[in-house]
């Protein structure tokens, strides 16, 4: 074991989830009040929580949009069919990316999975103390964001171009 003054710390990996979310060929961003660029929205997911538990309670904190308002887009269904053991498993549905980013300074880096939500309105009723700035954004109007991630655009253009591709009945 290396225990010199140039030993890396270990990194510490923190499971998040995030939604993109699409209405009407739109895609719903909110400001990072910090650093004020867009994001989607996203979250830890907790001890207690699957990844999906996690990211409807964000979204509806975040935006005010109920779960049996959003339909999960699914570019890849072929895990639901796995048969598993009633007594100890179940399945979630797979994401249509994963990315590890580091967080500020240090080691801390997010685990992030993304789904895509399809909302069936516009409207957004926070449910958040200080509710993010919110926004939907066409794909024209992405290609004219300043100071926002490539994986926040370039997640937002694939969404966009599954829904238009397959969109939910």
């Amino acid at each position: 074991m290396d225990t010199s003054d140039t030993a890396k710390p270990a990194r510490e990996n923190y499971p998040t989830v995030s939604a993109i979310i699409i209405h009407d060929n739109k895609v719903l961003l909110r400001r990072d009040e910090q650093r004020y660029n867009w994001l989607t929205p996203n979250t830890h997911i907790g001890i207690e929580e699957t990844p999906i538990e996690a990211l409807f309670r964000q979204v509806r904190l975040e935006t005010g949009l109920p779960q049996n308002n959003l339909t999960a887009l699914l570019p890849y269904v072929d895990n639901l069919t796995l048969e598993r053991d009633e007594a100890e498993g179940f399945t979630q549905p797979l994401p249509f990316d994963i990315d590890i980013h580091k967080v500020g300074q240090g080691n801390h880096y997010h685990v992030d999975t993304a789904y895509i939500l399809v909302s069936t309105t516009d409207e957004l009723t926070p449910e958040a103390d200080s509710p993010p700035d919110l926004q939907w954004f066409s794909e024209e109007e992405l290609g004219d964001l300043m100071m926002t991630s490539k994986i926040t655009i370039s997640r937002a253009r694939y969404a966009l171009n599954k829904y238009r591709e397959n969109p939910p009945k």
